[in-house]
């Protein structure tokens, strides 16, 4: 199971040195933003591909680094209220992670083989349609076509070399990526309206198709890697490379909560598998790529 990007003609990058330091505070945040949805996503990707060593780069490291205290420097990524399987902000680090990025590239990828395997896997799907409460295909095919919706509004579709579910946690990741980069490219060229459009869509997308079921992925990731009995255990420091994504995650998403204005979801889900006697009348199964 290996992972797509989300392909453009366009680089995911806007021209431009949007790290200035003449730029506003909302810009210096949407780039500290963008810097660990881009990290995440190779984060996130499996050890044996490509794209994963680019987490490795000591530079791309230390901009991580960066990025996360100016996260943890603003007041809106500090939410009041956490919701069910989400940490405090304050928590968020990269030194977990970093320290098992040190192992063996081949013990990473036998982690990642062991917990999410050749087929899906039913205790931490990476997956959000397999999180949905209602667990009827059509139901699901549903959520699936409107997140291929959100990407083709953007001009976005997953790699035909390397087909994967609209639904995967990369795809995601790296499309909120995309849109905080087309925010700021936005304004940069004074296109205001547009900017807004953006700013928009990455509130409706995070919010409908994000927040409400990375923290239990995140905590079922914890459970199969570190084996962590229940969201009690959260704060324990992660015993594995996936688990360290997983407590990431954890402290990562409220923060984005705060920052977009997303009230916590009142109660933390758990995958559930698709009743497959509707299967026939699926408007989009769930395994069909985009064309």
């Amino acid at each position: 199971m290996n992972p797509s990007t989300l392909s453009n003609d366009t680089k995911l990058n806007p021209p431009g040195n949007i790290l200035s330091s003449e730029i506003e505070d909302s810009r210096v945040l949407d780039q500290a933003r963008l810097t660990v949805y881009r990290f995440l996503s190779l984060v996130a990707t499996d050890p044996q591909s490509e794209r994963w060593p680019q987490v490795l780069d000591l530079d791309f490291q230390e901009l991580v680094e960066a990025a996360i205290e100016v996260l943890q420097d603003d007041s809106l990524a500090c939410p009041d209220v956490l919701a069910p399987g989400e940490v405090s902000p304050e928590t968020l680090g990269l030194a977990p992670l970093t320290s098992y990025m040190q192992m063996p590239r081949d013990t990473l990828i036998k982690e990642y083989d062991h917990i999410f395997g050749l087929l899906v896997s039913g205790e931490c799907p990476p997956y959000e349609t397999e999180y949905c409460p209602q667990t009827f295909s059509v139901y699901r095919s549903h959520s699936m076509a409107d997140i291929a919706g959100f990407y083709r509004a953007f001009g976005l579709e997953p790699s035909r070399k390397s087909p994967e579910r609209h639904d995967h946690i990369v795809l995601e990741l790296e499309f909120m990526a995309w849109l905080i980069a087309k925010t700021l490219y936005a304004l940069e060229e004074g296109e205001e309206d547009n900017a807004n459009l953006c700013r928009e869509a990455q509130v409706n997308f995070f919010r409908d198709h994000f927040a409400w079921w990375t923290p239990a992925f995140a905590l079922a990731l914890r459970r199969k890697a570190d084996g962590i009995a229940d969201e009690r255990e959260l704060d324990s420091p992660p015993k594995s490379y996936q688990g360290a994504f997983g407590a990431f995650l954890t402290a990562f998403v409220p923060a984005e909560r705060g920052i977009l204005g997303i009230a916590p979801p009142t109660a933390l889900i758990a995958p559930a598998r698709a009743k497959e006697e509707d299967c026939d009348t699926c408007p989009l199964s769930a395994n069909q790529n985009s064309e």
